[in-house]
């Protein structure tokens, strides 16, 4: 007789980790802010569950992934944010050069 090898079935993916990923792609399209906040907490949410379930889910590479996008939105967020301050103070400055710099062409 000979002995047959079942491997084990693969683990299921994290419910939590997909929305994250889902979130995370999303939140540059249909959900700006508020769903790259919601994958970052999906993401975080779903790692601590793989971590203290490793022999009941997979899928922190989804979680990761998920997390990588919703904090690159929101850096980009915020760098954006940082710019357009930036320009709306430096607009007098630029209406005033301009204007000053108008009749000189003339």
């Amino acid at each position: 007789m000979s002995e047959h090898y079942y491997p084990n079935p693969p683990l299921p993916i994290n419910s939590l980790a997909v929305a994250s990923l889902v979130l995370g792609f999303t939140s540059y399209f249909v959900l700006p802010v508020v769903g790259a906040i919601a994958a970052v907490v999906t993401g975080h949410m779903a790692k601590k569950e793989i971590r203290t379930n490793p022999d009941r889910y997979s899928g922190e590479g989804f979680a990761t992934a998920g997390l990588i996008l919703g904090y690159a939105h929101l850096a980009l967020t915020l760098i954006t944010i940082i710019f357009v301050i930036i320009a709306l103070f430096m607009l007098p400055t630029f209406v005033n050069w301009f204007t000053d710099f108008i009749p000189q062409i003339r």
